[in-house]
């Protein structure tokens, strides 16, 4: 974990010692035939996207805490950890190209990354999780206790499908909001079917 952070650390260092990001550096000739407007553009914003880049391969950590996740399954906790662990290597990867090549190609890498990554999604993922999770003992509670053929055994069954769409494997810094909104809604509905058992059965 922070290997992001280090990389821009001494990449960072790396830019000053090279001059790229100064004065000096950009008023030199354009590389590879670019304007050199452009160029100056890369090279003074080379310090700005790399900080940016650290400040969010740490958010992504805190968001994946230990403490944080913690409250879940095994498996669950599992599959976050791989895709953070995913969405991180890309974000040392682009710093990494930037840092050493900030080409206006590099750049439109890091800019993407920095659009598109959203570490709050593992926050969001995390809350969905643990309520499902709770739904899912609950419906596993209840099952001994419904008439085989009833309503209330049905309402299970559907609670529990919806819980089956919803996988921690799914969720990550890039997941779309449809797909939170989704997956918060089938847990929603899954625990008001539980519930509707729950007030049939008269149990907590």
């Amino acid at each position: 974990m922070n290997r992001t952070a280090r990389v821009t650390v001494g990449a960072l260092a790396t830019l000053a010692l090279t001059g790229v990001g100064t004065g000096a550096q950009a008023d030199t000739a354009p590389r590879y035939g670019m304007p050199h407007h452009h160029a100056r553009v890369e090279q003074d914003g080379s310090t700005h996207v790399l900080r940016a880049l650290g400040r969010l391969d740490r958010r992504l950590d805190h968001a994946t805490r230990a403490s944080r996740l913690d409250p879940l399954t095994d498996a669950d906790r599992a599959a976050l950890r791989t895709n953070v662990a995913s969405d991180e290597a890309v974000v040392e990867a682009v710093a990494t190209a930037y840092s050493l090549d900030p080409t206006s190609g590099h750049l439109a890498a890091a800019t993407g990354v920095l659009r598109a990554f959203h570490p709050r999604r593992y926050v969001g993922a995390t809350n969905i999780l643990r309520h499902g999770e709770r739904t899912a003992s609950a419906i596993a509670a209840l099952e001994p206790l419904v008439t085989p053929g009833s309503t209330d055994e049905r309402d299970l069954a559907t609670a529990a499908g919806l819980l089956a769409g919803v996988s921690a494997d799914a969720f990550g810094a890039t997941t779309p909001r449809a797909t939170m909104r989704a997956a918060r809604h089938a847990v929603a509905r899954a625990r008001g079917l539980v519930g509707q058992v729950r007030d049939d059965l008269g149990t907590p």
